[in-house]
């Protein structure tokens, strides 16, 4: 009973451990162990003829089981076991048995290491063959057969330790319990929990019998279980690798962040802020005051900021028109914070023009045209507006912009414009001629692309596409009017005005967060007159809900982070195939003139032609036997030189010429 006890206390701290503590899984994987040591207990219980209320899984006899255990590959593996002091027993009443039991054999294995490989457990199936030597009711000694058959469940605990837990099902071939009137053979159930530790693989610091096969391969395994910080979200998946200990977090490993204001919870001092609101480091909405202080371009703007227009000196009263009373707004605005209207760049400027209209826009265009995040409207003296996007000093970089916006949308029919000291004019492409009948291909009936322009930069047009249709562009739409309202009124600001259902739509800056808009809509409402200004987002030619906006925008976040990481794993990748590890044998250090016994010790080594005389220090020199690519050729070439007399031979390495230990040689080579 006492022997049970410690039995299963074992278990259950073995259980403990290997749960419960915080691994580093940065180990290479090796071959199998071979061979292991194993020992554990099995609960045996009978079902043979006689019957009774004994019969208990777990509450049986409990008997030794000792034996070895041998890799025979990744899946398979063979037990040799002995198992003593088993007792199996029962009491129907009218009969009863008790049998000593030991028994000797072998056990065959079977791994399956995929299907629960993001764990340290696995499952696996068993089968083998026992020769078991039985004595029942003091009768002479017997023996026979047994077939065992089971499943179980195997847990990594450690480099050296496996622990399993199984039930096999004996299959006798042998009247255990001699039951009156009955010769039939019993069979017999047992639950087994077994501890394998290995005992003579060398650890991997000790390098004298190294061999190099070991590191050719990665513990994928243990990688996909690391979860560094603790949280519940394996590393591999988790986009907030250091979440302090005991913080909630969602499903991808970042603290949780309820009223979605960009401050976790653990940090959040005011867990309920309304959406959409600019807050503070402590998750605390910012008054008018703090806002205008933190967020305006220039000093001026603070608490006499907030009372010029809590003061409402303007007022729409005052003004006959809603006209007037922005374009005071406007002024006073750009007075005040320097928003004066931006200066006008100078010189040649090549733009790609979307669209140009007088009246309304298609419906369906409206959103390709604010899915532009450099949307830019020019109002022209006929009363149209062109919509362009981009600006370019080389007609090279607006052809290509051309190409890009051609692929992106069918429907839209772009040209290059040039825009000069205010003035707008379409560009004219050089006239064919013969000399340089070869430079252009023709595109349509107007326009020509030069060949090499296209096939150098297809690569870059193709992934300039793939990131517009990820890009999420906030807006802020300050409303729609029936009657234009005056350009005047949005000097220091980019506006595009869009026209449709009778009237005009304004939408000022393009915005790839939602903070900025934010800011923006703030500036609208309460420095420019715009009460009912709100934000709209657009993405890929379509207009998208805000919610889902944000979520896109935190998506595309995460993805650039990973792209990122990828990006810097490969850089430290390409640093690593750039340096040279060498493994050196060293003979030995002597001074200058060595004795004759010596210098024909050295000469007589194998490939003697390898070996080196070095400057070392002082008057002494160094000899060493070659240098190698891997461990495994330096050992052999070590005990070539051991052989000859040299037993105080050893290996050292060296990284770019400059000496390292062995240990971090190994470890940058399989990095």
């Amino acid at each position: 009973m006492i022997m049970k006890k410690i039995f299963l206390s074992l278990t259950l701290f073995i259980f403990t451990q290997s749960f419960g503590q915080t691994s580093n899984y940065d180990v290479p994987k090796r071959d199998a162990f071979q061979p292991m040591f194993s020992i554990g207990s099995g609960y045996y219980n009978s079902l043979g003829d006689i019957k009774g209320p004994d019969g208990n899984y777990l509450l049986g006899n409990m008997g030794i089981n000792s034996g070895i255990r041998i890799n025979l590959s990744e899946e398979i593996d063979l037990s040799l076991l002995f198992s003593s002091n088993a007792k199996l027993h029962e009491n129907s009443g009218e009969n009863s048995f008790e049998s000593d039991l030991n028994s000797i054999g072998f056990n065959l294995d079977y791994t399956f290491n995929n299907i629960l490989s993001s764990t340290k457990v696995s499952p696996f199936t068993t089968i083998g063959a026992q020769w078991m030597y039985f004595r029942t009711n003091n009768l002479p000694q017997e023996s026979g057969v047994n077939i065992p058959v089971g499943l179980g469940i195997s847990l990594d605990v450690s480099e050296r330790i496996r622990f399993d837990v199984g039930m096999n099902y004996h299959l006798s071939f042998a009247d255990i319990d001699h039951a009156p009137g009955l010769s039939s053979n019993d069979n017999f159930t047992t639950v087994n929990f077994t501890l394998h530790y290995d005992l003579f693989t060398q650890k991997l610091d000790e390098y004298d019998e190294y061999d190099e096969s070991n590191y050719r391969n990665i513990n994928f395994k243990a990688m996909e279980v690391a979860d560094n910080d603790g949280d519940g979200i394996a590393d591999i998946i988790d986009n907030c690798l250091n979440t302090p200990s005991g913080v909630k977090v969602n499903e991808f490993g970042c603290a949780l962040d309820n009223d979605n204001d960009g401050v976790p919870n653990y940090l959040d001092e005011e867990r309920n802020t309304k959406t959409g609101a600019v807050v503070n480091e402590r998750g605390i909405q910012l008054t008018d005051e703090e806002y205008h202080s933190m967020y305006s371009k220039y000093e001026a703007a603070s608490r006499e900021y907030a009372k010029f227009y809590n003061d409402s000196e303007i007022k729409k009263d005052n003004y006959a028109t809603i006209n007037e009373y922005l374009i005071a707004k406007a002024n006073a605005f750009n007075q005040k914070y320097n928003e004066n209207n931006r200066d006008p760049k100078i010189g040649k400027r090549y733009k790609v023009q979307i669209g140009k209209f007088a009246d309304e826009i298609p419906y369906y265009k409206q959103p390709i045209f604010l899915s532009y995040e450099d949307l830019e409207s020019i109002p022209q003296k006929d009363g149209s507006w062109i919509y362009c996007v981009g600006e370019y000093g080389d007609i090279n970089d607006a052809e290509n912009r051309k190409i890009e916006v051609e692929l992106e949308y069918s429907d839209l029919e772009p040209e290059i414009i040039v825009v000069e000291n205010g003035n707008v004019s379409y560009y004219k492409y050089p006239i064919k001629n013969e000399e340089k009948k070869e430079e252009y291909t023709i595109k349509d009936d107007s326009t020509y692309i030069s060949n090499n322009l296209v096939n150098n930069t297809i690569d870059s047009i193709q992934n300039s596409l793939t990131n517009n249709k990820e890009k999420i562009i906030y807006r802020v739409q300050v409303g729609f009017y029936k009657k234009e309202l005056s350009y005047d009124i949005f000097k220091g600001l980019n506006v595009n005005p869009i026209k449709g259902n009778g009237g005009t739509y304004y939408y000022v800056g393009a915005f790839t967060n939602h903070q900025d808009a934010l800011i923006k809509q703030s500036e609208m409402r309460d420095g420019r007159g715009f009460n009912d200004a709100f934000i709209v987002t657009f993405q890929n030619g379509e207009r998208i809900n805000v919610s889902n906006a944000i979520k896109t925008e935190k998506k595309n976040k995460l993805q650039k982070r990973k792209k990122k990481k990828e990006v810097e794993k490969v850089e430290i990748s390409k640093e690593i195939e750039n340096f040279t590890i060498k493994f050196v044998v060293q003979i030995g250090v002597w001074e200058e003139e060595i004795n004759e016994k010596t210098k024909k010790q050295i000469e007589s080594i194998s490939n003697a032609e390898e070996v080196q005389k070095v400057y070392d220090k002082g008057v002494l020199y160094k000899y060493i036997a070659g240098k190698y690519d891997s461990l495994s050729e330096a050992e052999l070439r070590k005990l070539q030189v051991e052989k000859n007399g040299f037993t105080d031979a050893f290996i050292y390495a060296e990284k770019d010429g400059k000496r390292i230990t062995v240990k971090d040689a190994i470890k940058l080579l399989n990095q």
